[in-house]
Formats: structure tokens, sequence, C-alpha cells
């Protein structure tokens, strides 16, 4: 026989239905173990209602604030030093690329300034393609017509994702410390 349900129902704090009272007090008349749990924490609730209540030492609640704000204050320096340090590091390391990069490009600019016209050539490459592509959808509109709506397409895109970003991140529940 399962005695999961039943021994959840004696140990639950929730009140139970007048079906479950009734299923329940047919099982306890039949089952052994289920009685000797429903006892002992029937004697557990007893004496907890025993014990009185301490009350906090005077001026807890005080001590308690005052504690909270000083661990608030030391968890933001600590956040607030840590973000410092890690930009720091970042602007570190960027500026340590970019000063390799820098030398390079003074050794020898050659390549690099054959690359970066490859790479101007390319893009206008790129929009011509682009260009006569679209020509045929176009009739008579400017192509910049049709890349205005691929850039606004875009946007929308990035303002959707944004929006769905802001609206979990808004709508999780707040865990307070």
């Amino acid at each position: 026989m399962n005695h999961q349900p039943f021994r959840d129902w004696l140990l639950s704090e929730e009140k139970l239905s007048a079906d479950q009272i009734e299923v329940l007090q047919e099982h306890l008349q039949s089952c052994e173990s289920c009685k000797q749990i429903e006892g002992a924490w029937s004697e557990v609730e007893a004496a907890f209602h025993e014990v009185p209540q301490k009350n906090p030492a005077p001026g807890f609640i005080i001590r308690w604030k005052a504690n909270l704000a000083d661990y608030q204050a030391r968890e933001q320096k600590r956040r607030g030093w840590m973000t410092i340090g890690f930009t720091v590091l970042i602007v570190t390391v960027l500026f340590g690329l970019l000063t390799t990069q820098l030398w390079s490009l003074l050794q020898a600019p050659g390549s690099y300034l054959v690359a970066w016209f490859n790479r101007l050539l390319s893009l206008v490459s790129i929009f011509y393609t682009l260009q006569d592509l679209f020509r045929p959808l176009t009739g008579n509109a400017p192509v910049y017509t049709f890349l205005g709506m691929f850039f606004l397409v875009g946007m929308i895109s990035f303002m959707s994702v944004l929006w769905v970003a802001t609206y979990r991140k808004l709508s999780m529940e707040r865990r307070f410390v």
C-alpha cells in the first residue's frame, strides 16, 4: 500500500477537504505505521505550542538594521572596486593590443594599406552587387530606399530583442538580501 499521500496529509498544515479527511481516518484505522506518525506529529506540535516564544534582546532590530546597512554598503563598495578593476584590466588589454597593432603598422604600413584598400573595394563591390540585385525589384525607386528598409527591419528586430530582454528582467522575481 502507498502510504505517501497519507503521510503528506498528516504532516501538511493545509486544511483537508471533507473527502480527504474521511479517507485519512479510514486509513488510520487500518494502518498502524501512519497512526504512529500522527501521534508523534501531534506530540511535536504540542511541544512547539507549549514552549513560550522568546523575545529578542532590547535593540535587536536597530542593531540588525545597522548591520544590514553596513553589509550592503560593504557589498556595494566591493562591487564598485571589482567593476573598476575589470574596467582597468580590459582597458589595459585593449591598450596593449592597440599598441602592438600600431607598432606593426609603423614598421610595415604597406600591407595594412593594401588590406584597408581591399576592404574598401569589397564594400563598394557589395554595394553595387546589391544595387544590381534589387534594381529589377525596385523599378524606378532608388536602391537607397531598399537599403533603408533593410536598416529599418534590422532596427525593429534589435528593438524587439531589447524589449523581450527588458521584459524578462523586469518580470523576474526580485531577491532581497
